[in-house]
């Protein structure tokens, strides 16, 4: 539509927003209207101006554009080659913004130079039109808004989450795409546990660069804080306006455990800063979120109770090594086989009864931990020493043929004498068997009869 027919010859009394934005050459169209001294609400437009009506207000003091188009009663224009910050939430390329009256202010935006084409004069009218056709939000705007909102929130809520990480990282990456950014960042000091969203395209950034900034970011004390322009209030690297920062907003997470959440928006996604509802949203998921921190948290502690009551209920109290419970599962569920066979040896300590009679049973007690240390430390990673009860130990060599076991129990043997001497008395048997069929259960009982066997020969 030219613009001398859209200004002048005016067919239509009543332009849309839309029409008035064409006939700018502008993709975004936003008109403000005063709400206090000093402050102005969006109440609609195009483009971008659509989609923020009723959750954008800026401040006059904060927007050296708008005092300047109210001070001089011109049109303000500034074009720069890259999106630049031009007042609240808003990046654009190319702008120009007018006063319609002491009370309204329209700002038009476009991705290139079409509105420098366009007169001052025209600009006006079109203003004013624009100004005309959008005098309050539409009810129908407001709903959307607060649904969604409301489906935002019951996203991050629709299960329980299965772990306290689980849950931190349901958080940050909810509200990352929630509010349309690059980059979400959730941490708990007192933890030192990261999460990460980075919705960017490129290389991950360092989570080990992070620990030390975030640290600080947590320290600030004053939440929550929203910075339209990084540089204003730049946060330390790797999260600078120099590292590629536009603009970001700062949460407190409370409870269960204080953090904080960081959300930002960068230069390798759109160009843009924070609404009203996008803050508004920032602080509703983070409170939602708070229950659900809490029971993923209670979660973690009662399954790590039941581990550690799991493993105290097999684990030998006296020397730290596997009960008979232990040792019992472990034969169950081991497997022996012809190209991996497995071998049991077993342990008798014989005189602990006369060191336990003469030199009390502290005494006796050291000798069972001298030698359960001396075959832990005979043994390869992944064998199993257990303590069955008494002076008896048995050990499950996994992948184990009869030169293996025999080499072992030699190292067994050696490290017993040397770790044993200077001490009370003790005499060892010690008798061994492989298995290559699967019956652990008969080699045990082959292992037990050679140590007997080994008992008898000391007499």
């Amino acid at each position: 539509m030219p613009l001398e027919k859209t200004v002048h010859s005016l067919p239509w009394s009543a332009p849309s927003a839309a029409e008035v934005a064409e006939a700018a050459g502008a993709s975004d169209l936003f008109v403000f209207r005063r709400i206090a001294a000093g402050r102005f609400a969006h109440v609609g437009g195009v483009g971008r101006g659509a989609g923020w009506a009723g959750i954008v207000e800026i401040g006059m003091e904060d927007e050296p554009l708008v005092r300047t188009a109210f001070s001089t009663g011109t049109v303000v224009r500034r074009s720069q080659p890259d999106p630049w910050h031009v007042l609240g939430p808003y990046y654009g390329r190319s702008i120009a913004l007018s006063a319609v009256s002491a009370d309204v202010f329209v700002l038009f935006g476009a991705e290139d130079d079409a509105i420098e084409t366009v007169a001052d004069e025209d600009l006006l009218a079109l203003a004013r039109f624009a100004s005309e056709a959008l005098v309050e939000v539409a009810p129908a705007k407001r709903l959307a808004d607060e649904l969604e909102a409301l489906n935002a929130v019951r996203d991050l809520l629709h299960a329980p989450a299965e772990s306290f990480e689980q849950a931190l990282q349901r958080l940050v990456d909810q509200a990352t795409a929630s509010l349309s950014c690059d980059l979400g960042l959730l941490y708990i000091p007192e933890r030192q546990r990261l999460v990460v969203c980075d919705r960017r395209a490129g290389v991950p950034i360092d989570r080990d660069d992070l620990l030390a900034p975030l640290q600080f970011i947590a320290e600030r004390g004053t939440f929550p804080v929203c910075i339209q322009q990084a540089e204003i209030d730049d946060l330390p690297a790797p999260l600078s306006s120099a590292d590629g920062v536009l603009a970001y907003y700062l949460l407190e997470v409370k409870q269960p455990q204080p953090g904080v959440l960081l959300l930002l928006h960068t230069t390798g996604g759109v160009a843009r800063g924070f609404t009203l509802l996008c803050q508004s949203l920032g602080v509703r998921l983070v409170e939602a979120a708070e229950p659900l921190l809490a029971a993923a948290l209670l979660r973690d502690t009662l399954n790590a109770e039941l581990e550690r009551a799991a493993a105290d209920a097999r684990r030998d109290p006296l020397t730290g090594l596997a009960n008979r419970l232990a040792w019992n599962e472990a034969l169950s569920s081991a497997s022996a086989r012809a190209d991996s066979p497995a071998s049991i040896v077993q342990v008798d300590c014989r005189g602990l009864k006369q060191i336990n009679d003469t030199d009390g049973h502290g005494v006796g007690d050291q000798v069972l931990c001298r030698v359960a240390a001396a075959l832990t430390a005979s043994v390869r990673d992944g064998d199993l020493v257990s303590r069955l009860g008494g002076d008896e130990f048995a050990i499950l060599l996994s992948d184990a043929d009869e030169d293996v076991t025999r080499s072992i129990v030699e190292r067994i043997e050696t490290t017993l004498d040397r770790d044993l001497e200077g001490g009370p008395e003790i005499r060892l048997a010690i008798g061994a068997a492989t298995s290559r069929d699967g019956n652990l259960e008969g080699a045990q009982r082959e292992a037990d009869a050679r140590m007997l066997e080994a008992k008898r020969e000391s007499h």
